[in-house]
């Protein structure tokens, strides 16, 4: 089977990449067309005559396309953040030949008739696992975008535990400037997947306050064996066992976006740390796994091999009918 990975690079974030990368370990001898940062302008038609199977990363790559009838083309949509533009749904509409394979639940709920099939996101699991360094009582939070009111419900929660906190991946252009002269506050910068995993092995604990339907580094931090301090009102916080309501767990839910429910839940997880049990953490990342996603997404394929299948024998038993029908009531007369 021929496959074509077509890409056009458009939110740059860690979690782009990372999908990028699963889909090429899944099919390392495919052809592909448009890394990253190139983009595709919308008069731009991409050459996929050769190709049986079809697999795009984005709208704006789906809509460049023009497969014909044998082929199967199929579109993976990376979650959407807070930082990210929402969904262009008349460009799903139109697309009326494309099998969307959709990340998270929220966005399968945006339209069930079209987003039919659900693959989690992929994180690579393998890389981001635990080591042998003592961990220090400070906390993380990884910024993937632009800094918003959540991350700085972050800072303002640590200011009032005078708890140290590092911050990793934006860059200090990109930052208040009244955070350079917090005390407490350690500014990392954009950083590369080595030194993120040093920094989630070391730290305490992970905070997650971001209102997504996915969170990659609460995935990352928890196949580190790091508790995760989560919001729960999102998607993203099923990825995390509350250890408050399981007893044991990989991480804590806040409730409400107040610095009151954020200390009250970091408070709670210094007070009884043998609750968040590593061994927990790892099964919540072993889903996301390149592994399982590659699994998945073979599933989502054969799902969708299986209704053409379907569709077509229910095509010709119809044309059948409709043949056999009139030659039958002229012998019957």
């Amino acid at each position: 089977m021929s496959v074509t990975l077509v890409h056009t690079g458009v939110s740059h974030t860690r979690l782009e990449y990372s999908i990028w990368e699963a889909l090429n370990q899944a099919w390392p001898r495919s052809s592909t067309i448009a890394r990253f940062g190139t983009g595709f302008s919308p008069d731009r038609i991409v050459d996929v005559e050769q190709a049986d199977l079809i697999i795009s990363t984005s709208l704006e790559a789906a809509a460049s396309i023009q497969c014909q009838s044998h082929q199967l083309h199929m579109c993976y949509l990376e979650p959407q953040s807070s930082n990210q533009t929402p969904i262009n749904q008349q460009l799903v509409n139109s697309l009326t030949d494309i099998e969307f394979v959709v990340p998270t639940k929220t966005l399968q709920n945006l339209n069930r008739d079209r987003f039919t099939s659900f693959v989690k996101s992929p994180v690579d699991t393998d890389f981001f696992c635990s080591g042998f360094e003592k961990r220090s009582p400070f906390l993380l939070l990884v910024v993937d975008g632009q800094w918003s009111a959540e991350e700085q419900l972050a800072v303002d929660a640590c200011k009032e535990l005078k708890q140290s906190l590092s911050i990793a991946g934006i860059a200090d252009d990109q930052l208040p400037a009244q955070l350079h002269r917090e005390p407490l506050v350690e500014i990392i910068g954009p950083v590369d997947d080595l030194k993120l995993r040093e920094q989630y092995r070391l730290c305490s604990a992970v905070i997650c306050p971001r209102d997504v339907d996915f969170d990659q580094s609460a995935i990352e931090a928890q196949s580190c064996g790091t508790p995760v301090v989560i919001y729960s009102n999102c998607e993203a916080a099923n990825s995390v066992v509350c250890f408050e309501q399981n007893g044991l767990g990989s991480g804590i839910y806040f409730e409400n976006k107040t610095i009151e429910s954020l200390t009250s839940a970091i408070q709670e997880l210094h007070l009884r740390p043998q609750r968040c049990q590593s061994v927990i953490g790892w099964c919540c990342a072993a889903q996301f796994s390149y592994q399982q996603f590659q699994l998945s997404f073979n599933k989502a394929i054969a799902k969708e091999i299986a209704y053409r299948v379907k569709s077509s024998q229910s095509q010709i038993q119809k044309q059948d009918q409709q043949d056999h029908g009139p030659s039958g009531e002229r012998a019957a007369a």
